[in-house]
């Protein structure tokens, strides 16, 4: 150092070690470069050091000071004293207090892991890593704030106690961690961290179009439900024997309302799994109740023309059957930014059709529940209590082996 630590260690100058010990910070000391070390303890010393040099000097020079009306004349030996007290001052600028760390040899192993399979959290560790390798990880000191022994409602720094922490650049958002580790907590425990997880993950583009449609087709479900409860009111209210002459004559046959409780399960799993993290599982089941409200829909709706009633009733299913179409289609261009038709020119298919969806639908699907059987597993589970509205033969909800028609896979049911 270019000044003598006698002065401070006589004023007991806390030493950068003893700070960092008691704040519990100590395995950061060994990644201190010498030249931090010497920075950050003459700001230690300093805190001791000024105040008393600072006052030591102002005595000398007012002793030297005498005032002849407006005359001042300063003694030049007292002057000369004084300047030669000030020569033990340690000039502070306004970053010493702070150093740059290598963060990277604080990260915890996990710290950049993604926790669920939410893509866009995956792409936010990465901006939050960019971010700390941009502005840093720095450690931080200040003198601690006590009350004044003479008088207890005022507040005054104590020069050999101090707060430690660490912080995103030399003046940003406090990093929270006890003991120097970076951890996901710590990470995300940061305001500007935290508050960018919520906007660009929480609320970000793929749950938040997962959650809009999940939304969505559950308000189809009640709908759906509702128009079938309206037409079984009518059935039992009509005369007897023209419902059945009417389902005779025009070959229909009414569906039971267990055609909506396969894709509500779906639906409540589906929720489930988003909650739980399995952002793909949750996009999964979404497509298949989708489908499968579809289907029911249609069915509905071709009971309806068979009997050659409830025309507006049957616009309403048929809207049903759209709407959960279009849920089918935004949950299969979710998390990978490619919209259907794209997609099913991948595969040869030129015109988006229900069958060209369905059998997208079934490739997905069934290459996500191949990675993740104990999904399946459960879905089979559910679906073995539930009664669900066929689909087109060679489709997802079709049980068609591959080869056959559009299908590619075994179908619904081999899940």
């Amino acid at each position: 150092m270019a000044y003598s630590r006698n002065r401070a260690v006589s004023l007991q100058a806390a030493t950068i070690g003893e700070v960092l010990r008691i704040a519990d910070f100590l395995p950061i000391l060994t990644q201190l470069t010498p030249a931090q070390r010497q920075k950050l303890q003459l700001y230690l010393d300093a805190a001791v050091v000024d105040p008393v040099v600072r006052n030591e000097a102002r005595a000398l020079y007012q002793k030297g000071t005498k005032y002849y009306g407006e005359l001042v004349v300063v003694d030049p030996e007292m002057k000369r004293r004084a300047q030669r007290v000030m020569g033990d001052f340690i000039p502070v600028s306004d970053l010493d207090d702070c150093v740059r760390l290598n963060f990277t040899q604080m990260l915890d192993a996990s710290a950049f892991t993604p926790t669920t399979d939410d893509p866009d959290e995956a792409e936010y560790l990465e901006v939050i890593r960019k971010t700390l390798e941009a502005r840093g990880v720095w450690l931080r000191l200040a003198p601690k704030r006590v009350r004044e022994a003479q008088d207890p409602s005022r507040w005054v720094s104590d020069p050999r106690h101090f707060e430690v922490w660490l912080s995103l650049g030399a003046r940003g958002d406090t990093i929270p961690t006890k003991s120097g580790r970076i951890d996901r907590e710590a990470l995300l425990g940061t305001r500007i961290f935290g508050a960018g997880y919520y906007v660009r993950v929480d609320r970000g583009s793929v749950q938040t179009a997962l959650e809009r449609e999940m939304r969505r087709l559950s308000s189809e479900i009640d709908d759906g439900m509702e128009q079938h409860a309206q037409l079984a009111r009518i059935r039992r209210q009509a005369a007897t024997g023209v419902v059945a002459v009417s389902d005779v004559l025009g070959g229909a046959n009414f569906p039971s309302d267990e055609i909506w409780k396969g894709p509500s399960q779906l639906l409540r799993r589906a929720w489930e799994l988003k909650a739980a993290g399995k952002i793909y599982g949750c996009r999964a089941l979404l497509v298949v109740a989708a489908l499968s409200v579809r289907n029911a829909a249609q069915l509905l709706s071709r009971f309806v023309d068979d009997t050659t009633s409830g025309a507006e009733r049957a616009v309403k299913v048929l809207k049903v059957a759209r709407t959960a179409g279009k849920v089918a289609e935004v949950g299969l261009m979710v998390m990978t930014g490619v919209g259907i038709a794209a997609g099913l020119a991948k595969s040869g298919t030129v015109a988006v059709t229900e069958a060209s969806v369905d059998a997208l639908a079934e490739r997905q699907v069934a290459r996500y529940f191949a990675r993740n059987p104990e999904i399946a597993s459960e879905v089979r589970s559910e679906l073995g209590q539930t009664v669900l509205a066929p689909g087109p033969k060679g489709t997802i909800l079709g049980n068609v082996k591959g080869g056959h028609s559009d299908g590619f896979g075994q179908g619904f049911r081999s899940w």
